[in-house]
């Protein structure tokens, strides 16, 4: 094998790897995402609960509204 092709073939690999680091980075910001999401709901949940008086009905609760997949 020739150097220029052993060089070519390393390259490639080396782009392949970007590419697989890009694809888990993206998915671990989606994620991240998501469970900021679910921490503010439920801060606001936990602060919700906090206001209402002892022993209150289930109806007295509010419901959060599910957000639509982006």
């Amino acid at each position: 094998m020739s150097a220029v092709s052993e060089i070519l073939g390393r390259l490639s690999g080396i782009a392949l790897l970007r590419d697989r680091l890009a694809e888990t980075s993206r998915h671990v910001d989606r994620s991240l995402a998501r469970l900021l999401d679910h921490g503010k709901r439920l801060v606001h949940l936990e602060a919700t609960q906090a206001r209402l008086p002892p022993g209150a009905s289930a109806a007295a609760r509010p419901r959060l509204q599910k957000k639509p997949d982006a």
